[in-house]
């Protein structure tokens, strides 16, 4: 069958059966969609700080750091007062910090930009830092500022199962799932519909063993209708990444009162702004480095190794133990101290490792 002769086949499908698709995503989400999220209902300052959080993050995960970022800058103005350092501080474990600086970088836009007050309008929700098409999407519809769909992961994977879009390009694919989530969002509870949207998704069409016996779509799905092989009909996904190996070094520096020596990190792109123990590529750089602070002599035997893993790299990671008598000469920055209480910059979850492995005796 032509490419032209199954648009044509998936817009009638789509228009002889909208309605129906729509009353069960609602009649579903009010039965078994997640209604108590603690950024549902909330300024739009709140769902804007959630939906960046969101972004590659699972939603349990998120509710924890939510809760403490919000505790901190309860509201824009304190937010766009405090500085990278404190906000990266309350993005510590999250990961993508990338993020947290989009955040950072937004606040500056809304107070020169906005008069310290977030937009409402889409088109320019969509412009700040950080943000894209679905974020804009869902910000402003979350917020009772419009009605727009919205197009992530999961939805992507329960339309493409739902219409049995398959061996279409990408690009084309995104246009025609654009347009179907678009076209199904009803102008009433439009909120609820685009949540119900990712729960369904998330919950229920997952990526792997997808429970379709309870999908209120499965009597509309093609994919399942015509019992075809689900893995068959996923969005296309990216290749997937290599995990490459790497190594590094840390001299976790303790000082006769437990405070650790952090600074900040300058290794690439990689934990740009947070703070550690110095980090090094290979054990020469390290014992390099301890020379010129004068550190060598109160190096131990102490070796902590383990394995901290990215996305896309997995790190061995030894951390040599070195500890200071406060009284002897070093050349180490005076305001770097930091003991376990009053660590007020952003770490990567390694340091964490090493303060559990080093810093809780």
């Amino acid at each position: 069958m032509s490419l032209k002769r199954r648009s044509l086949n998936r817009l009638s499908y789509h228009s002889n059966n909208k309605q129906k698709i729509q009353k069960e995503i609602l009649s579903w989400y009010d039965s078994f969609g997640r209604h108590d999220l603690p950024w549902q209902n909330r300024p739009i300052y709140e769902i804007w700080i959630s939906e960046i959080m969101l972004q590659q993050t699972q939603v349990k995960t998120v509710k924890l750091f939510f809760r403490k970022f919000i505790k901190k800058f309860p509201n824009l103005e304190k937010l766009i007062h405090a500085d990278l350092d404190e906000i990266l501080e309350m993005w510590s474990g999250l990961g993508y910090y990338r993020r947290a600086k989009n955040i950072y970088a937004a606040c500056r836009v809304i107070e020169e930009d906005y008069n310290s007050r977030f937009p409402t309008n889409f088109a320019d929700i969509v412009k700040l830092p950080g943000i894209g098409r679905t974020t804009a999407s869902a910000i402003a519809t979350f917020s009772n500022n419009g009605h727009y769909s919205i197009l992530d992961a999961n939805v992507k994977r329960l339309l493409t199962r739902v219409y049995n879009i398959n061996t279409i390009k990408k690009a084309e694919s995104d246009k025609i799932l654009w347009e179907l989530s678009e076209d199904l969002l009803p102008q009433s509870r439009s909120s609820d519909f685009i949540q119900a949207y990712m729960d369904l998704g998330s919950i229920i069409c997952k990526s792997n063993k997808p429970n379709c016996d309870g999908c209120p779509l499965s009597n509309l799905c093609i994919t399942n209708t015509a019992n075809l092989r689900i893995n068959n009909h996923k969005p296309q996904s990216k290749v997937k990444k290599l995990i490459k190996e790497e190594k590094l070094w840390s001299l976790v520096i303790i000082d006769s009162h437990n405070n650790f020596y952090l600074e900040k990190i300058s290794l690439g792109n990689l934990w740009s702004g947070l703070y550690s123990s110095p980090i090094f590529t290979s054990k020469a750089k390290l014992i390099e480095w301890a020379k010129s602070k004068n550190l060598v002599q109160f190096l131990t035997e102490k070796l902590y190794s383990f394995q901290h893993r990215l996305s896309h790299i997995n790190f061995t990671i030894d951390a040599i133990l070195c500890n200071v008598d406060e009284d002897k000469k070093i050349s180490l920055i005076q305001d770097n101290w930091y003991n376990l209480s009053n660590i007020t910059k952003g770490v990567p979850k390694y340091q964490n490792k090493i303060i559990d492995k080093f810093g809780r005796v």
